[in-house]
């Protein structure tokens, strides 16, 4: 349900007030037949009405979750600063990371690199390898790895 059906929901309760409103007034002249036949309307339209009220708190539901996702994802944005050849996640002064250049910039993914303590870092999941100034002979490079590394 999106949020053009309000005005059926409304309509449907306004149906419900006028149904009540006439058996209120109903005069003895009334069978109790048609009493009871819109007593039935009533119960009918109250339960369009609950069906409806139901189906929009999902919808409010749902586009709250996805604005707390969407929140989440514009602070760690916020938060993500680049230095070659890798991102950090930088709090205030809290810096966590480094996080894979490769799977943040395809798939908006923080994959932590994995190194080796002597400036080569690999990502695990898009197999991805990168050596940063501290590495043996610098040079900023990304290399593609396709096999098991082994310099842990």
């Amino acid at each position: 349900m999106d949020m053009t059906q309000v005005p059926a929901l409304l309509g449907s309760i306004k149906t419900a007030f006028e149904i009540t409103k006439m058996l209120r007034e109903t005069d003895a002249s009334l069978e109790k037949a048609e009493s009871k036949m819109r007593l039935a309307e009533l119960i009918s339209t109250l339960a369009d009405a609950k069906i409806e009220v139901t189906e929009i708190q999902q919808v409010l539901l749902s586009k709250d979750a996805e604005i707390r996702e969407l929140q989440e994802k514009l602070k760690i944005k916020a938060q993500l600063q680049w230095e070659s050849p890798y991102y950090w996640r930088v709090d205030g002064i809290e810096k966590d990371g480094p996080f894979c250049q490769h799977c943040y910039d395809k798939n908006r993914e923080l994959i932590r690199l994995q190194g080796n303590g002597e400036g080569y870092w690999e990502c695990k999941a898009c197999k991805n390898g990168v050596t940063d100034s501290t590495h043996k002979g610098f040079q900023v490079s990304t290399v593609a790895f396709s096999g098991p590394f082994d310099g842990y």
